[in-house]
């Protein structure tokens, strides 16, 4: 307790070193608060489920074909529930929307359908009412939902009385019958509703093989293993190949299985590399702000040697000397981690708004107990650190010296300018990692925003509508909305195209399937062709601004009595067409007694997923004008206005709500949003390690600043006597210089070799440029060398303006 009153008598009397040394370590402690709060909560942080090591994503694959990553058919959720041994438990849930009107105005949710052993597989049940039952999971009566926890307390008031209740659902009364903890949000992002997954008796067949739309998850028996999972859906596959000698042609050659993946690692998906680059970018700026505050110590404690020389002469042991210091230091750093901990929270909350949901879970994460012991942990940590280094430099000193120094302002040894020095070059080098691995991601997205995409995103709007099944049974009622709504749309005003389309770039839904082309035989084990799949309508390829290369684009003559047509994009005809023209040839989709669709138009490519990967799948369009079949996805209005597209959103609420008044639309948004929103990732990253370069470039400056002029405080009588022996101003501004100069070129010289050191592990990060890009590395050592040119000129200036008559009568 003595130390304690006695370290902050001390700080006290020193109030601007306190508070500059507090607000580093508040920065440096809230920003990394700030990043492991969103780690843990990614990374970290136990699933909401029991067991939860035992649940595992499962997946097909068509390596032959190049699909890594297929959803599951029903047929192949049943085989490897009811056929493994090593699952416990299984349960299927595909995507949905639900349009949701409750007296106001109608409103479009995204829903998930699911059997019921979703709850049992998961080994978590509602915290109202109850889960399905398999009679309720049957087609025809499956008109019951569990809400969402967010649903319920922001539409329905929290109100427990709503289980047991009917709400409208697509048009028809639906039983409430639970609500979902609200933790289950974790795995269920978005979703507002679910509802009993109800298949058809031909969804169940084996014709439904291939007819994949859903994802399953799986629990695994105790002590079974991912890799017998997956060894034992290879058997099962084996079995369906010999017991389906149709099919078995197509599994084969497009190497068809399935894998397991820890629901853990499927949750997480991409983010890990990014978000243990993020804590250990912030790291490195408490590093370097614990280094500056190390060295305002040092120059503190040198100033205090006299002080600290009696003390030990009147019987004070060097570890009594060094608990003091450390005292103090650990007294700064618990200030700093208070301060800390509300930099932390709004800068959270600044993280959230700027990750959205590219980072899994990071609108649940908080300041929860684990993070504000990781921040405590931290602040003894910083504490221990820059109190330990200065302590043990000043302590080495001799104490007889320090007592015969006559001058005013109290002598640096040897050590305290070598650690002081020792410091600035940790700094140094730290900073220059962070600025060039903030320059490699900030030149990587300037290449990526620079790619083209195929397609001008500027001036377009689109929605998204899905049209309920209850009051939209057929193709016929969904072709005739359509084309009432793009009427419509065409007479708004600023409209130059009007357009519809079942894959928005950019939004996450992506359609495809295998096809045959029409007098083209496979060779041996080269599996069908596969692509892209989409339905347009209207003028969707004048709307997007697609170029059309060969043919023609859709008409009014492709109506549904028409021959189909399809039109192919340029990656397609050149992959099989390269020889011959890819006009009027013919493709099919499904086996030999399906309709023949005739090419007649070639388009340019799009990349329509992520700019930063090539385009490697092919694109087929057909007209919507002639599906037989209504699409339960739903489908996106897209128009092209020579306004501001957002002028538009009021019209076509009101042009839905003409033709169908319970009718919502959602997902609003310009195309260049769309493509904004795919690199928010990536924008993330490059603005979080941008701020912690340019924050490292600010302590290093004042760290290089800081030594030099307290060297130059310390040799005033120095420089005194150098000029009035003779030496010239111009020779003391070369040796202060040169000295500091130094010392920084040390730094980055050590900083730009950890950068090719470790630029290998920036590599899944970038696009278009090389971990050890010269450019970068040239722009970051000028920057820093001119920083360093500036920070160590102001000390060096003064250090040629000391009077040598006032240094030596001084002395």
């Amino acid at each position: 307790m003595q130390d304690l009153r006695y370290a902050f008598r001390s700080l006290r009397k020193q109030p601007v070193f306190t508070l500059v040394a507090v607000l580093t370590l508040t920065l440096g402690i809230g920003a990394n608060t700030a990043i492991f709060s969103l780690l843990y909560q990614t990374l970290l942080r136990p699933l909401p489920y029991p067991n939860a090591d035992r649940l595992v994503f499962i997946w097909n694959s068509y390596r032959g074909i190049n699909l890594n990553q297929a959803s599951v058919s029903i047929p192949d959720y049943f085989d490897r529930k009811t056929l493994a041994p090593a699952i416990e438990d299984a349960t299927l849930f595909t995507s949905r929307t639900a349009n949701l009107n409750e007296g106001g105005s109608p409103e479009q949710l995204r829903a998930l359908a699911v059997t019921p052993s979703f709850f049992s597989t998961l080994q978590r049940q509602p915290f109202l009412g109850r889960g399905f039952t398999e009679d309720e999971a049957k087609p025809d009566a499956d008109k019951f939902v569990v809400l969402s926890y967010g649903l319920w307390t922001s539409h329905y008031a929290a109100d427990r009385g709503i289980v047991g209740r009917d709400i409208r659902v697509n048009g028809v009364a639906h039983r409430v019958v639970g609500v979902l903890p609200a933790d289950f949000e974790r795995l269920t992002p978005d979703v507002a509703l679910l509802m009993p997954f109800a298949f058809t008796p031909a969804q169940m067949s084996d014709n439904a093989r291939g007819n994949e739309f859903s994802q399953m998850i799986a629990r695994l028996r105790p002590g079974a293993s991912i890799a017998q999972v997956n060894e034992q859906m290879k058997v099962i596959t084996d079995h369906v190949i010999e017991r389906l000698p149709a099919r078995a042609g197509f599994m084969k050659t497009s190497q068809f299985g399935g894998y397991a993946v820890s629901m853990r690692d499927e949750l997480v998906g991409d983010v890990r590399a990014q978000m243990y680059m993020l804590q250990v970018g912030v790291l490195l700026v408490l590093f370097i702000a614990c280094a500056n505050v190390a060295n305002l110590i040092l120059m503190r404690a040198t100033g205090r040697t006299r002080e600290l020389a009696i003390r030990s002469t009147l019987g004070a042991g060097q570890w009594r000397i060094v608990r003091q210091m450390l005292t103090e230091g650990i007294v700064i750093s618990a200030l700093g981690a208070a301060g800390g901990v509300f930099v932390g929270l709004f800068g959270l909350q600044a993280l959230i708004a700027m990750a959205g949901p590219q980072i899994p879970g990071a609108p649940q994460a908080t300041l929860n107990l684990i993070v504000l012991g990781f921040t405590f942990g931290l602040a003894i940590l910083t504490g221990l650190v820059f109190g330990i280094v200065p302590a043990l430099a000043i302590t080495r000193g001799n104490a007889t010296a320090f007592l015969k120094d006559d001058s005013r302002s109290g002598t640096a040894t040897r050590s305290t300018g070598a650690t002081r020095a020792f410091l600035v070059v940790a700094e140094t080098m730290l900073a220059v990692m962070l600025l060039i691995g903030a320059g490699l991601l900030l030149k990587s997205f300037a290449k990526l925003q620079s790619v083209d995409p195929g397609f001008q995103p500027d001036h377009v709007l689109t929605a998204q509508i899905a049209l309920p099944a209850a009051r939209y049974p057929d193709a016929a009622a969904y072709r005739a909305f359509w084309a009432r709504l793009l009427e419509q749309s065409r007479g708004m005003a600023g409209v130059t195209a009007a357009a519809s389309t079942t894959n928005v770039p950019f939004n996450g839904n992506v359609s495809s399937g295998s096809y045959s082309i029409v007098g083209r035989a496979e060779g041996p084990g080269e599996a069908a062709p596969h692509g892209r799949q989409e339905v347009v309508g209207g003028e969707f390829f004048k709307a997007m601004h697609i170029p059309l290369i060969q043919g023609r684009p859709f008409n009014e003559s492709d109506t549904i009595e028409a021959a189909p047509v399809c039109i192919v994009d340029e990656y397609l005809a050149k992959k099989y067409f390269s020889d011959r023209n890819v006009l009027g040839q013919q493709i099919q989709r499904g086996g030999p007694t399906s309709p023949k669709f005739t090419i007649v138009g070639v388009v340019g490519t799009i990349n329509s997923i992520d700019l930063g990967m090539p385009v490697t799948k092919e694109r087929l369009y057909y007209p919507l004008t002639q599906q037989r079949q209504a699409r339960g996805g739903g489908m996106a209005l897209v128009l092209k206005t020579a306004l501001d597209p957002e002028t538009l959103v009021s019209q076509v609420r009101a042009a839905v709500q003409a033709i169908d008044p319970e009718q919502p639309i959602a997902d609003v948004r310009t195309m260049e949003q769309w493509v904004s929103r795919s690199l928010q990732g990536r924008r993330t990253n490059m603005t979080l390690l941008t701020i912690f370069g340019a924050v490292a470039l600010v302590l290093s400056a004042i760290g290089i600043y800081g030594v030099l002029a307290f060297g130059v405080a310390q040799r005033v009588r120095e420089f005194g006597i150098r000029q009035a022996l003779g030496a010239d101003r111009s020779s003391i501004l070369s040796l202060v210089l040169t000295q500091g100069l130094r010392t920084a070129g040390l730094g980055m010289a050590l900083g730009l070799a950890g950068s090719v050191a470790l630029g290998r592990y920036l590599q899944t990060l970038l696009f278009g440029v090389t971990p050890h890009d010269a450019t970068v590395f040239g722009g970051v050592t000028v920057l820093l060398l001119g920083v360093a040119i500036v920070a160590c000129y102001v000390p060096a200036r003064r250090a040629t303006r000391v009077d040598p008559m006032v240094a030596l009568r001084d002395s």
